[in-house]
């Protein structure tokens, strides 16, 4: 969900909600794990999404679900999460810029 600037508490550009289903990963330490893995993937890069966002003017409030049924390495998630930040800040860009298109 994309805010304003100054629309979360704590004045921060990102609010993250991390989960995974106990359907896939039935033990808690699966679960634990996969969310540790994905918290500091997200941490590392979390600086170029906020320079990013601070420069549109708007705040996130962002949810991951990790939904795949086995987990993945460090450096396979770190990939992972250079194209989700990469597509997450394009389309953020693409609803922000009017539609020439549309006149």
């Amino acid at each position: 969900m994309l805010l304003p600037e100054d629309s979360l508490p704590y004045n921060t550009p990102a609010q993250v909600l991390i989960t995974t289903s106990k359907k896939k990963f039935h033990h808690a330490v699966d679960r634990n794990r996969v969310k540790r893995l994905t918290r500091e993937c997200y941490r590392l890069h979390k600086s170029q999404l906020y320079s990013f966002l601070e420069n549109k003017g708007r705040t996130l409030v962002l949810a991951i679900n990790y939904v795949h049924y086995e987990i993945f390495g460090f450096n396979s998630l770190m990939h992972k999460f250079d194209k989700l930040t990469a597509m997450l800040c394009e389309d953020i860009d693409v609803f922000l810029t009017p539609n020439e298109s549309k006149k």
